[in-house]
């Protein structure tokens, strides 16, 4: 999947919020995306950083992405930095997986990093990922969380989101409309 394409998903699919699905999964996560054969749970682990860690599972003919996920104000990240981390292990990704973290100026996107330049592919175990942002002093909302793309089980444990100084990178992009001005492929080609 294209990465103009998953910022549009991910827009379309945080702004879906009423849609995601929530059974089993602790208050403020939820799971959404285009793929529909994707668990998302959260479950027991042996040998994980936590006793309990989020799992998102994916059917071997998924097509598409599917995301746990938060949306939360921005007020107390305007104008810092910011990073969130987590613990990942990946099983047999088909396509790849990665943190993700978009901040949004109303209808605007104001950062975006997906890890889509530098994905989680095939097998392994528990390893650190972050993806680092700047939260313009106008931003409206920020969302995060995980994502995998194909089939596969991603899981993830131990996120953390924390201001951080202007001596850590920044990891994404910046300045992306989250919707269209204009309609576009009006008639089938």
């Amino acid at each position: 999947m294209k990465y103009t394409a998953l910022v549009a998903a991910l827009a379309v699919g945080s702004l879906a919020t009423a849609l995601a699905a929530t059974d089993g999964l602790p208050a403020g996560w939820l799971q959404t995306g285009d793929a529909r054969t994707c668990k998302g749970d959260v479950v027991a682990a042996v040998g994980a950083p936590s006793l309990r860690v989020f799992s998102l599972d994916c059917q071997a003919d998924t097509t598409g992405f599917s995301t746990l996920m938060q949306q939360i104000q921005s007020s107390d990240y305007a104008g810092k930095r910011v990073r969130l981390s987590a613990q990942l292990r990946g099983d047999q990704l088909a396509a790849w997986g990665g943190l993700w973290m978009r901040v949004d100026s109303g209808q605007r996107v104001s950062g975006f990093d997906n890890m889509y330049n530098r994905p989680l592919r095939g097998s392994f175990g528990w390893q650190r990922a972050e993806v680092v942002l700047d939260v313009p002093a106008d931003a409206t909302t920020l969302n995060f969380g995980f994502l995998l793309n194909g089939a596969g089980q991603l899981q993830a444990t131990q996120f953390k989101l924390d201001v951080v100084g202007a001596d850590v990178p920044v990891t994404g992009t910046t300045g992306t409309p989250v919707l269209p001005n204009q309609p576009r492929s009006m008639t089938p080609s």
